[in-house]
């Protein structure tokens, strides 16, 4: 299957790359060092239209697709991965708010959040919970228009940034729960210390406190009680970035490990002329190209299936259980083509293996990703395929 990539992706596609060339490359090792992502450059990837890309032109965005994205966040994780990753957490909750929001929350945080107003967040996970809504803690109490809500979430991208946070709490009394936006540092908001991760150090996490965080029925995106099905709808775009993202580290690692085999010399000779060698940058660049074709097949679906949205859903699972774990097998052989240079900082490799190991432990675990493609699969009268 070959993707031909028409004028507007192409456009995009090339000012992407050209971003990461000129204002990222240069600037990878202040990520790194610093961990921390300069707010200059946040802004420039909003200027040049980094996340405006899957909206309507009717909210300022560019009605590309996701498609697009995806050509988008692989090029630009290519040479940041901390760079992608920090556009694909903005984009969770805007996604969220333009797939359920009402007509006056999307001219309220759509709009200004896709010229780079703010930096939300998306807040699920906590503590002790998975995937099952049933376990959070996190409980929205009241009623007659005013909710108040307090628990702990875990692992929230943008916590410490300005701007709205979806929270999802369990309504009180009930197996349900309901996503509400709520504005960060209001009264009754707090966080902790950034974690400390293995990777994709520009972008942190962080625990976030809310102790009786008072909502209103306005505050309320995709009606009450359905706050699981926003959250799989809005996981099922944010699975599909991911992965994007997750391609693009594994770009990055095959252009070092290449450039590494042909410059680095053995009594004399290139080391590219090695069969070793060779088999494991056949593998390289097998693994890279597929994962590449998956993403694009799925970002596709989500961009022209309308009719079949479990079908867009199990596309994305597929994709991103299939990418995680390939990920990390091939970060992990371009690594071992840099033979005892691979563990040093100096080559860089290892920094995308760092980053690629977080992939199957985001946005759902492989596992379970499987599962729901799966699942669909089986279930389906269509073929799939």
């Amino acid at each position: 299957m070959e993707f031909i990539r028409n004028e507007l992706q192409e456009t995009i596609r090339s000012s992407a790359v050209d971003f990461a060339q000129n204002y990222l490359k240069p600037r990878v090792e202040e990520i790194e060092t610093a961990e921390q992502f300069p707010e200059d450059l946040f802004h420039i990837m909003a200027d040049m239209g980094f996340l405006s890309l899957s909206y309507p032109e009717s909210y300022g965005g560019l009605g590309a697709g996701y498609l697009t994205l995806s050509m988008v966040l692989e090029e630009i994780a290519r040479v940041s991965p901390s760079a992608a990753t920090l556009l694909t957490v903005c984009l969770l909750p805007l996604d969220a708010i333009h797939l359920f929001g009402t007509e006056a929350q999307k001219q309220k945080y759509l709009v200004p959040g896709i010229q780079g107003a703010y930096r939300g967040s998306l807040a699920f996970t906590e503590p002790g919970t998975g995937s099952d809504p049933k376990q959070l803690t996190t409980v929205a109490k009241g009623g007659n228009g005013k909710y108040l809500i307090s628990g702990t979430k875990r692992f929230i991208s943008n916590a410490a940034y300005k701007g709205p946070i979806v929270v999802v709490a369990r309504d009180e009394g009930a197996d349900t729960c309901t996503a509400y936006i709520v504005e960060k540092f209001c009264k009754g908001y707090s966080l902790s210390k950034p974690w400390d991760k293995i990777g994709l150090h520009g972008s942190h996490v962080y625990d976030v406190f809310l102790d009786d965080v008072e909502v209103t029925e306005a505050d309320i995106l995709g009606g009450y009680g359905k706050g699981f099905d926003l959250l799989i709808g809005t996981t099922t775009y944010g699975k599909l970035a991911f992965s994007a993202v997750f391609t693009g580290i594994m770009d990055g690692a095959y252009d070092l490990a290449v450039k590494y085999a042909k410059e680095k010399l053995h009594r004399g000779s290139p080391i590219s002329k090695f069969p070793s060698m060779q088999d494991k940058a056949a593998r390289v660049a097998a693994n890279t190209l597929s994962s590449r074709l998956m993403l694009y097949k799925a970002a596709e679906d989500a961009d022209t299936i309308t009719n079949d949205i479990r079908r867009v859903q199990a596309s994305a699972a597929l994709v991103k259980g299939y990418i995680a774990d390939l990920a990390v097998e091939t970060c992990t052989m371009a690594l071992n083509m840099h033979a005892s240079y691979g563990v040093t900082a100096e080559y860089q490799v290892e920094r995308f293996l760092r980053d690629a190991v977080i992939a199957p432990n985001i946005e759902g675990s492989a596992d379970i990703q499987r599962l729901i493609a799966g699942s669909y699969i089986l279930k389906s009268a269509e073929h799939f395929l």
